[in-house]
Order: C-alpha cells, then structure tokens, then sequence
C-alpha cells in the first residue's frame, strides 16, 4: 500500500468518527461543530467525502449486472427487529421526510438495496 493511499484511509476513519459522533450526538451540527472547535464548512466537506466513499464501496462492481427487485404496488409490510447492540461502523445515513435508514459497513448489497427501494415507495 503506498502512502498516498494509506494517508487517505487514516483521514477516511478520522472523518468517519467525526461524522459518527455528531450524528449521534443529538445535537445541531452547528452546536456539536462549535463546542469541538471544527468549522462547519470544514464539516460538511468531510461529510460529502464519507458519503462519497461509501457509495464507491456500495456501487455494483463492473463486471456484475445489477440485481432486479421486483416493485408492488400495493403496500406491503415488514416486521424489522432493532439489533439490541450493533458492533458494526456506521456507514451512512439516509433520511427522508420522516423516515431514516442508518446502513452499517457489514450491511450486504441486497439489504441496503432493498431498503432504499422500500424507503422510495413509502416518501
């Protein structure tokens, strides 16, 4: 690995417990950005590179064709069961009107795909 690479996965993780940090704080960003001496627009571009990144390591590979999900158009509902610890890195947040989806690095393609399709009919 050269260290161009490695530099940008250590400010990868620095990022991500940052973004982590303020999202579960309860607190406005502006607050949480204050009281840790970040600027805000500092912030928001670690954000946009976090969000970026995971989409690059959610993105269907090359060489795969993407999986169809077949779409009803009547409601449909599903029990989900909130994990009473999860041990995994939060990966992105997806919010929506009311509706908010937190996606896990261990999540796998189809759950997180099925999940957006899902949120998509409901908003």
């Amino acid at each position: 690995m050269n260290v161009q690479k490695l530099t940008h996965e250590v400010r990868m993780q620095q990022w991500i417990k940052i973004v982590t940090d303020c999202r579960n704080s309860g607190k406005t960003k502006k607050t949480w950005c204050a009281e840790n001496n970040i600027n805000v627009k500092t912030y928001y571009h670690w954000q946009k590179k976090v969000c970026q990144e995971t989409c690059r390591e959610l993105a269907i590979p090359q060489n795969q064709s993407p999986v169809a999900i077949p779409v009803r158009k009547e409601p449909a509902f599903v029990e989900l069961h909130k994990p009473s610890i999860h041990t995994g890195q939060l990966a992105v947040t997806i919010q929506r009107n009311d509706i908010q989806i937190h996606i896990y690095r261990s999540a796998d393609a189809e759950l997180v795909e099925t999940a957006i399709v899902a949120m998509k009919h409901l908003c």
